[in-house]
C-alpha cells in the first residue's frame, strides 16, 4: 500500500475514537482553548511534577516569584513584582505583590514561599527536583546530608571493615565497591583529598593500611555531613539560605552566583503551595477538584480521567484583567491519530509535537498551521546501570554504536531533527561540546562485546526495552530493537507501559532500557548535565561517578573551584586547558574579567563532565536532538513558535513553552 493511502488509512481507522471525544466534548460543552496534553497526569502537586504534562497545568495553576514573559520567556514579575541582587550576586530580595492571592482569597505571603521551598527539600518528601534549587544555601544539605552521614558511619563503614579483610584490593574491585555504596554521591565532596584520590584510583592495588584510613575517613566525613545537616535544619527557611523578612519580603542566599537563577524562580519545582491548608493537615489528593487552592492565572474547574482536565480563569488572580482565556481544556490523548482527527475535526487548537503520526510529517509540514524550529531537547535510552549486563560500560558502549541514528532521523523522523552523539544540545551560548566516541560502528560495537566475553558462541541476553505509550515512541523503539538484531544479533523486545506505570519503573529501576527525554529547563549546559549526578532524582540509571560528580559541584560554584580546585582536578581529559583557564581567572584584573574568565572555566568543566558521558561511561545512549513542532491554529493568539527579543532579534523557542496566561482565540 502506498504511504498516502496508509496515511488515509490511519486516519479513518481512528475516527470513531474521535468522534467520541467530540460528542462528549460537545455534550459537557468545549473550553475556549482545547490542546492534547499527551498523557494524564500524575499529580499537580507543583513539588512532585517532573513531565511535560504536568508542568504545561502547574504553569497555568500556580505562579512563581517570577514568570515566563510569552513573547520571549525571559523572567519577567509573577507574584514578586521587584527584586533587588547583591553585586556578588549571592542575594536576592524579592518584594512580593499585595495583591497576589490564593484561589481562596487568603493573601500570598513570602512564608508561603519559605514553607514550599523548605518541603521541596525535606527528604520525607522525596522529591525528584528537589537538586534544582541546591544552589541555594542549606538547601542541599538540608536535602541529603543527614541520611548520606547516617549511610556512611553505618552501612558503608561496616562494608568497608568487611572488604578490609580481603586486602590487598585491585582497584576494580574498589571501583566497583564505591559505585554500590554510592560513595561519590553520599560523601558531598565532604570526603577530602584522600577519599578523594581513592575513588579516581583506576589501577594498581589498596593495601589494609590505606582501606583501614578509608574507614576512618568516612567517619569523619559522616560527622562533618552530620554537622552540616544540623545547621540547615536550624537555618534553611528560618534565617538563612531562604526567609521571610516579612510577609512582603522574601530574601534568597545562594552558594554561588548563579546566572539562570531567575528562570528557576519561573520553573514549577519553586512555586508556593498552599501552606496555610498543607500545615493544617491537608489530604495527600490536596491537588484535586474542589481541594486544589492555587495562585496562578487560572484555577483547577474539574479533572475527568481519561477525558480532560477543564482549568478557568481566576477571578483571584492579581493580573487576571490580563488572562484572555476563559476556559481551557487538556485533553490526556496518547494515539496521535486520534489526536490528529481532533484538530481536523476542528476540536482541538492546539496539537503539540508528538501528538501527530510521524508518518504523515510530509504532508504536515506544507501546511499553513504546521510550525517547527530547533529544540533544547535530548530523546534518548536509559541504561540501568545497576543491572548485568549494562553495568559493563564496553556493552552500553557496544549498544550505542550499533544505533544508527542518521537512517532513524532521515526514514524515521523527517524533520530535520539531529543525531545525538552528545548529551548537552548544539547552540547553548558559550558551550562546546568534547569529542565523542559515539557514531554508527557495528564493527566495533561486535569487538567490545568480545572484550565484555559476549558473542555466537555466549550471545548477550536477551532484554526488554521499555517506552511510555505514544506512537512515535513505539515505532522508534521497535527500529532500535532491530537494528540491534540485525547488527548484533541481540534480541530487544519492545515493550510499554502508560505514563505512571512507567514513571514508577523508572524511579524503582525496573527496566533494562528505558526511552526517555529532557527537555532544557533553562539555557545552560548544566540543566542536562546535573541529571546524572551520582543519586540525582532524574538519574534513575544507577551509574554514578566521584570525578562527574566533582566537575559539576565545581562548576556550580567555579570562584570556589579557582581558588581550591582539589579534587576536581583528577581524571581531566584536558588538563591543560583547565590549567590556562585557572590561570587567567587567577591574573584577571578587574571584577568585569575576572567574571569572564571564570565564566570560560565553568564550561570547561562541563565539558570535561559531558567527555565522562560520550567517551568512557555511557550511562544513556543518545539517539536524536528534537525539533519542536506542532499544529495550532490561526485563531490561537500569542503562540510564539519563535521568540522575539526587546531589540527585535529572533531566535527559536527552544523549549516549545507557551505559557496558558498569554494565549488567546479569536473565533
Amino acid at each position: 500500500m502506498s504511504r498516502p493511502l496508509v496515511a488515509l488509512a490511519l486516519v479513518l481507522c481512528a475516527a470513531f475514537a474521535a468522534a467520541g471525544w467530540a460528542l462528549r466534548a460537545g455534550v459537557q460543552g468545549r473550553a475556549e482553548l482545547v490542546f492534547v496534553n499527551g498523557s494524564e497526569p500524575r499529580s499537580l502537586d507543583p513539588a512532585l511534577l517532573t513531565g511535560a504534562p504536568e508542568g504545561r497545568l502547574a504553569d497555568a495553576l500556580f505562579e512563581g516569584l517570577t514568570t515566563r514573559e510569552p513573547s520571549t520567556l525571559q523572567p519577567a514579575p509573577g507574584v514578586a513584582r521587584a527584586w533587588r541582587i547583591s553585586d556578588d550576586g549571592l542575594r536576592y530580595e524579592f518584594e512580593l505583590r499585595p495583591e497576589a492571592r490564593w484561589s481562596d482569597g487568603r493573601p500570598v505571603t513570602a512564608h508561603d514561599f519559605v514553607f514550599a521551598w523548605r518541603r521541596l527539600q525535606d527528604p520525607a518528601l522525596g522529591a525528584e527536583y528537589a537538586y534544582i534549587l541546591h544552589a541555594v544555601r542549606h538547601a542541599e544539605a538540608f536535602n541529603t546530608h543527614a541520611a548520606s552521614a547516617e549511610a556512611l558511619a553505618g552501612p558503608v563503614r561496616e562494608a568497608l571493615a568487611s572488604l578490609r579483610r580481603r586486602a590487598p584490593l585491585p582497584a576494580a574491585d574498589w571501583q566497583r565497591f564505591a559505585a554500590e555504596q554510592r560513595l561519590g554521591e553520599r560523601l558531598h565532596g565532604a570526603g577530602g583529598d584522600f577519599l578523594a584520590a581513592l575513588l579516581s584510583r583506576r589501577g594498581g592495588a589498596l593495601g589494609a593500611q590505606e582501606l583501614a584510613r578509608a574507614e576512618a575517613e568516612l567517619a569523619a566525613a559522616a560527622a562533618r555531613l552530620r554537622r552540616s545537616a544540623d545547621t540547615a535544619r536550624r537555618h534553611f527557611g528560618v534565617d538563612e539560605g531562604v526567609f521571610a523578612r516579612s510577609d512582603r519580603t522574601l530574601v534568597v542566599e545562594l552558594r554561588a552566583p548563579t546566572p539562570y537563577f531567575l528562570e528557576l524562580t519561573s520553573f514549577y519545582p519553586s512555586y508556593p503551595v498552599p501552606r496555610h491548608l498543607l500545615e493544617a493537615g491537608a489530604r495527600p489528593d490536596w491537588f484535586l477538584p474542589g481541594r486544589l487552592v492555587s495562585n496562578g492565572p487560572f484555577r483547577l474547574a474539574e479533572w475527568r480521567v481519561g477525558e480532560r482536565v477543564r482549568l478557568v480563569r481566576s477571578d483571584s488572580y492579581w493580573g487576571r484583567d490580563a488572562v484572555r482565556l476563559a476556559s481551557v481544556d487538556a485533553l490526556p490523548i496518547e494515539n496521535a491519530t486520534t489526536a490528529l482527527n481532533l484538530y481536523l475535526a476542528g476540536d482541538v487548537d492546539w496539537l503539540p509535537s508528538p501528538s501527530y503520526p510521524v508518518d504523515l510529517v510530509d504532508d504536515l509540514r506544507l501546511r499553513p498551521d504546521f510550525y517547527s524550529s530547533a529544540g533544547m531537547v535530548i530523546y534518548y535510552y536509559r541504561f540501568n546501570c545497576a543491572r548485568p549486563p549494562f553495568d559493563d560500560p564496553r556493552v552500553r558502549q557496544a549498544l550505542a554504536l550499533a544505533v544508527d541514528r542518521e537512517a532513524i532521523v532521515r526514514d524515521v523522523l523527517r524533520l530535520g531533527q539531529i543525531p545525538a552523539y552528545h548529551v548537552v544540545p548544539p547552540g547553548l551560548p558559550g558551550y562546546a561540546p568534547p569529542p565523542s566516541a559515539l557514531r554508527f560502528d557495528p564493527e566495533r560495537a561486535r569487538a567490545l562485546l568480545a572484550e565484555a566475553g559476549y558473542g555466537p558462541e555466549r550471545p548477550l541476553p536477551a532484554f526488554g526495552l521499555l517506552y511510555n505509550t505514544a506512537e512515535i515512541h513505539k515505532q522508534l523503539a521497535e527500529v532500535v530493537a532491530d537494528q540491534l538484531r540485525r547488527h548484533l544479533g541481540i534480541e530487544a523486545r519492545a515493550y510499554n507501559q502508560e505514563w505512571q506505570a512507567y514513571q514508577a519503573s523508572m524511579l524503582a529501576g525496573d527496566y533494562d532500557l528505558a526511552r526517555a527525554g529532557w527537555i532544557g529547563d533553562y539555557l545552560d549546559p548544566n540543566t542536562f548535565l546535573d541529571l546524572w549526578v551520582s543519586g540525582g532524582g532524574n538519574n534513575q540509571t544507577g551509574w554514578g561517578d566521584a570525578r562527574y560528580d566533582a566537575w559539576i559541584r565545581a562548576a556550580a560554584d567555579p570562584d570556589g573551584f579557582a581558588r581550591a580546585p582539589g579534587e576536581a582536578l583528577r581524571g581531566l581529559r584536558e588538563p591543560e586547558a583547565m590549567r590556562a583557564l585557572l590561570g587567567r581567572s587567577a591574573a584577571a584584573g578587574s571584577p568585569a574579567s575576572r567574571r569572564e574568565a571564570l565564566g570560560a572555566l565553568r564550561m570547561q568543566l562541563f565539558r570535561e563532565a559531558e567527555a565522562l558521558l560520550v567517551q568512557e561511561a555511557f550511562p544513556i545512549l543518545p539517539v536524536y536532538f528534537y525539533v519542536v513542532s506542532g499544529l495550532v491554529k490561526p485563531s490561537v493568539g500569542g503562540f510564539y513558535a519563535e521568540l522575539v527579543a526587546a531589540d527585535g532579534t529572533r531566535r527559536p523557542n527552544l523549549q516549545d513553552l507557551h505559557p496558558l496566561r498569554g494565549l488567546r482565540v479569536r473565533r
